[in-house]
């Protein structure tokens, strides 16, 4: 009938193009011909779903208890609207597989089908949702906690050099959403599910912006309107220019913030049409970090600043440090230019 919609549907598009329809019963999806709503065959196949009784013990089940308890709703917001995606995935996949008799090799065969990064994240998923199955009585272990994910020589995201971060500045000029977000990321090093939200809000009387990093709950300090250094000053002019002078730093050209998704990808093409491969939003975050490396900063003093909780984070963030910079200083008035007594001379 026009203007009437069909309940419980759900659609999902496979990257070939492929279309599969479910209607969603009581926690789980029941397949539905890939037809028009208004098909007689579609039709009867929805009401025909309308009928279905799911297994008391499936997967499908179990993930729909677990939807509507505590232990995921009190979850950050973030992560839930990430796992609620991953787990309507699962109940497609797996939905109907008893979630008693799951194995820890059923669950490492699903986290072959993703790349090493996005099988670790879902690990974490299987790994909450079959504890919340121990605690309800459904099981007596966690077959996801020994679950491996395989392990693949990957690149990490490499930190962007002086060279290219002059390369962006010049394909993209001051006025421009790249410049915008490029500086902005450039000079706090925030992490991007911070830095679609930071802006003038959160700074304080002494200059420095304060916030709560998503990811960790830590806190993080950049300073802002205080000059922290007169060797970087030219990175925190450069910033101030760029930013929007709204609450908030980053905004799109209709004044809007920006999706954390929607900023990695404008990073990312911006440094490709400016001739840079292989370099992306959080390779800004390492580039902060090695910045104030070369400037003999403290590993304490640059995890105020990137709101990193421990030394040995630092220390992999900061490993790629220009190494005569750390011994002699850089006096190119950027990063470095640090004080040091060498060989019974002072150098700067």
């Amino acid at each position: 009938m026009k203007g009437v919609r069909l309940e419980g549907i759900k659609v999902v598009r496979k990257p070939g193009g492929k279309v599969y329809k479910y209607r969603r019963i009581r926690g789980q999806l029941v397949p539905l011909p890939d037809l028009p709503e208004n098909h007689p065959d579609f039709m009867r196949a929805y009401i025909e779903a309308g009928d279905f009784t799911p297994r008391d013990d499936s997967l499908g089940a179990l993930i729909g208890m677990f939807l509507a308890s505590d232990d995921f709703k009190t979850r950050k917001l973030t992560t839930q609207k990430v796992w609620r995606r991953r787990l309507a995935y699962m109940q497609i996949e797996y939905g109907m597989a008893p979630a008693p008799k799951l194995t820890t090799v059923h669950i490492e065969k699903a986290l072959r089908k993703l790349p090493p990064g996005a099988a670790r994240s879902e690990r974490t998923i299987w790994r909450a949702l079959m504890a919340y199955a121990k605690a309800e009585h459904w099981r007596t272990d966690n077959p996801a906690k020994d679950a491996e994910v395989r392990t693949l020589r990957s690149t990490p995201h490499a930190p962007w050099t002086r060279e290219d971060v002059e390369a962006f500045r010049t394909a993209w000029p001051h006025g421009t959403p790249q410049r915008q977000a490029f500086e902005v990321l450039h000079w706090t090093g925030a992490r991007c599910v911070d830095a679609v939200r930071i802006g003038w809000q959160g700074v304080g009387p002494d200059g420095l912006l304060t916030f709560t990093q998503e990811k960790t709950g830590g806190e993080a300090m950049v300073p802002i309107t205080a000059v922290a250094d007169r060797r970087l000053e030219r990175d925190r002019k450069e910033f101030i220019h760029a930013a929007s002078p709204e609450l908030q730093f980053i905004l799109t050209e209709y004044g809007r913030a920006r999706s954390v998704k929607g900023l990695s990808n404008l990073i990312a093409a911006a440094a490709r049409k400016a001739g840079l491969t292989g370099r992306t939003a959080h390779g800004l975050r390492k580039t902060r970090a090695i910045a104030l490396a070369e400037l003999l900063w403290t590993p304490h003093q640059i995890g105020a600043w990137t709101g990193h909780e421990t030394l040995q984070e630092i220390t992999e963030y900061t490993r790629a440090a220009n190494k005569r910079a750390l011994l002699l200083g850089n006096s190119d008035g950027n990063s470095g230019g640090a004080v040091v007594h060498f060989r019974g001379k002072t150098e700067g």
